[in-house]
């Protein structure tokens, strides 16, 4: 009996040695012992061009980092406009055994626009190399900093085409509505429908570039936006498009397609609604003058539209109102005087402004869809 007392006795003695000799092995501390340095840059100046996108443009190489265990290495390149980064950029991560990437004559350009860089201006771009451990990028080392004067193109920023049960043109990808662009900001008034999706193409079709929120679940190649408003979301069970949830009627849709920035606004117009009984041209048109009380109605179609037909002089300018007489519903070029094709509300907008030739013209006016046409006849 006794003996069975001992024997149970060291079995336990044992074990607990055991345990407390395994837990001592899986303490293991890594330290950096020297940080990632970059060796090379394949350019010491850029000038970028444009008509070559896809020509390369620089190789970044660099020497490994050391831990002091065998361990995976994560490296991220960064840039900036200043050796002190204030504002970094990221402009690529690799990982494994690889020490040197490439990067191509559109990368570069947008890379440049990222971090503020003018265009068509030799400019110094700042450059550096952190190596870190595992997904909480832990650990982390700095190499030093080094730079190339850099000469980027104009970028080009995207079209966007909305589309979709939410929009005025529904599902039809070759009926959908150009935004308005002017630089890196697309806009447009437009009515939009509650509860209904819709996303934004790069095209006239399904193929080529989608647009949708830059979130989970939704397909990788559309992720675009970075922030977006509180009244668009992801529609649930749906990985292609954004909902609509605010009230049904007439907002306004900025994009900024920024490089990094990337935002979309839907906020509501000052004028809601677009189907009127009727509303009225005022200007140097059809005799009547800038004198509201003797503005000129335009046929009303319905659902929005509306259309009037008029000889046209060369320095013809006129509004839209939707009262004999000064008040808030007014409507005019977006944003400022000019003939972009699309209406403003009264507080953004300007004259439109058209020159004609004395020639017979059909104006049309569609306040749903947030756009006019002048065509000759």
């Amino acid at each position: 009996m006794k003996n069975n007392i001992f024997k149970h006795l060291f079995l336990a003695v044992t074990l607990i040695l055991g345990l407390a000799s395994c837990e001592d092995r899986d303490i293991v501390t890594i330290d950096n012992l020297a940080a990632p340095i970059v060796m090379d840059l394949s350019a010491n100046s850029l000038v970028l061009d444009k008509n070559f996108p896809g020509n390369p443009a620089l190789t970044v190489t660099w020497q490994s980092a050391a831990y002091s265990v065998p361990t995976e290495i994560t490296y991220q390149i960064e840039i900036a406009q200043d050796k002190d980064f204030t504002t970094p950029y990221k402009l690529a991560t690799v990982g494994g055994s690889q020490r040197a990437t490439a990067f191509t004559m559109l990368q570069m350009n947008d890379a440049a626009a990222g971090i503020g860089l003018p265009p068509s201006v030799a400019s110094k771009m700042y450059m550096r190399v952190i190596s870190y451990l595992g997904v909480g990028e832990s650990l982390a080392a700095t190499s030093n900093v080094t730079s190339l004067m850099i000469t980027p193109y104009v970028l080009t920023y995207p079209s966007f085409y909305i589309v979709g049960a939410a929009s005025y043109v529904g599902w039809s990808p070759d009926k959908a509505q150009l935004l308005y662009k002017k630089d890196n900001l697309s806009y447009i008034y437009t009515n939009l429908q509650s509860g209904e999706n819709f996303r934004f193409l790069g095209q006239l079709a399904w193929d080529g570039k989608n647009y949708a929120l830059n979130t989970d679940g939704t397909k990788p190649e559309n992720q675009y936006f970075k922030q977006w408003s509180d009244v668009l979301v992801k529609p649930d069970g749906d990985n292609e498009n954004i909902k609509f949830t605010g009230e049904t009627g007439v907002y306004k849709i900025t994009i900024n397609a920024t490089l990094g920035v990337q935002t979309i606004e839907a906020k509501k117009s000052p004028i809601t609604m677009y189907d009127f009984p009727e509303i009225y041209l005022v200007g140097n048109i059809a005799g009547n003058g800038w004198s509201p009380e003797n503005a000129v109605a335009m046929t009303t179609l319905g659902n929005g539209e509306y259309e009037f037909t008029s000889s046209l002089a060369g320095d013809t300018e006129f509004k839209i109102i939707g009262q004999k007489s000064w008040g808030d519903l007014d409507w005019g070029n977006i944003s400022a005087d000019g003939n972009t094709g699309y209406v403003g509300p009264k507080g953004d907008n300007g004259n439109i402004k058209f020159a004609g030739d004395g020639g017979t013209y059909k104006i049309t006016v569609n306040l749903k869809a947030g756009t006019y046409k002048i065509v000759k006849l």
